[in-house]
């Protein structure tokens, strides 16, 4: 069965007002709950699924189990001219994302840079959701996290020993798509290895190890997933994990899991780090977009080499995507649908989609 076949397409309006119902059923402010869906719809619109509307079950029974916070009192913990420490109390990392990355962005105001550390929060979605923020703002974004435990292994090891932390970097323009890189440090995505799973599809080898340490290409069988590049993914994983562990008075990814101790909860739990650069502050906005779009331009006359249709530029496609599936509809797992069927059901919230 091909993946077509697997899908049905589903309007992004109608999702995101689904999946904001489903957070406030369980005490999730309508304004946050909006916000949160808009942010997981516009990554189905990209095509980052992994990091979508398929995570919401997972994100609304940890509210209703109490693991999650749906109202959490984010506490500034420290404040100087162009950085603040944040305790997230537990809070969907979306909505704590949100307020870093604001804060970030008045501090870059005035100080030309703002950075926010945040400890003590959840799963925050697609890092690019929150470099993304910047974009509006004439500034350049970053952002990165790291979770509780590990499932990366280090280059040369065979089993888990670092986190698969994301990062994203996002730099505006003027005409051409906006640069948006969002990376996993491991050779993909958990999610995208789950993705697999889904659509019973075999992964390629370098994605994964099995049990015994050996590639495979059976996506169930992944025990451990491989860096991006060797040593380079991770060397990388490893400074994720220090700007997000350390720095904001927590651990780093492989201690929360393997040697958690008798540390406090808030040093265990998800943690995030976001940069904002104001752009204004140290050159033209206007000159700085527009070489940027020349840059674009001049990189897409390069010749696509064999196997390849033509040369893009980092969250190029995605752009592109996302412009067709608000026209079109977004095409999902009939299995995702269920899914959230199922838990609409269980909250008493409408499904538009489901009958046509």
């Amino acid at each position: 069965m091909n993946r077509h076949e697997q899908e049905s397409i589903v309007n992004a309006d109608d999702l995101q007002g689904v999946c904001s119902q489903l957070y406030q059923k369980v005490g999730v402010a309508k304004t946050d709950a909006d916000t949160i869906a808009e942010m997981q719809v516009l990554m189905d619109l990209r095509g980052v699924h992994s990091h979508a509307t398929r995570g919401v079950p997972g994100y609304v029974r940890s509210v209703m189990s109490g693991d999650t916070n749906p109202t959490p009192q984010i506490k500034v913990l420290e404040d100087n001219p162009a950085s603040v420490l944040l305790d997230g109390d537990r809070g969907l990392g979306h909505l704590v994302g949100i307020r870093a990355m604001n804060l970030a962005i008045e501090k870059a105001k005035s100080a030309s840079i703002g950075m926010a550390v945040v400890r003590n929060s959840k799963h925050f979605g697609a890092a690019s959701s929150h470099a993304m923020r910047t974009l509006e703002h004439d500034m350049i974004g970053f952002a990165t996290t790291n979770g509780g435990g590990a499932n990366v292994a280090v280059f040369g090891a065979m089993t888990n020993s670092i986190g698969n932390n994301a990062l994203s970097y996002a730099i505006p323009t003027e005409e051409e798509p906006p640069i948006v890189l969002d990376m996993a440090c491991g050779a993909v995505a958990a999610g995208r290895i789950g993705t697999a799973r889904i659509y019973n599809e075999k992964i390629p080898l370098g994605w994964g190890l099995d049990e015994n340490g050996e590639e495979t290409d059976d996506p169930s069988k992944v025990a451990a997933i491989l860096p991006a590049a060797g040593p380079k993914g991770s060397a990388l994983a490893m400074v994720m994990d220090v700007l997000c562990g350390p720095l904001s008075g927590g651990l780093m990814g492989i201690n929360k899991k393997y040697q958690p101790g008798d540390a406090p909860p808030e040093k265990l739990a998800t943690a995030h780090f976001f940069l904002a650069i104001n752009i204004a502050s140290l050159t033209s906005v206007e000159e700085f977009k527009a070489e940027i779009d020349r840059q674009i331009r001049m990189t897409r006359q390069a010749k696509p080499r064999k196997g390849f249709d033509r040369v893009t530029l980092p969250g190029e496609i995605e752009w592109e995507l996302t412009q067709e599936r608000r026209a079109n509809g977004i095409p999902l797992h009939k299995s995702q649908l269920q899914n959230l069927e199922a838990l609409a059901g269980e909250l008493g919230v409408p499904v538009p989609w489901k009958g046509k």
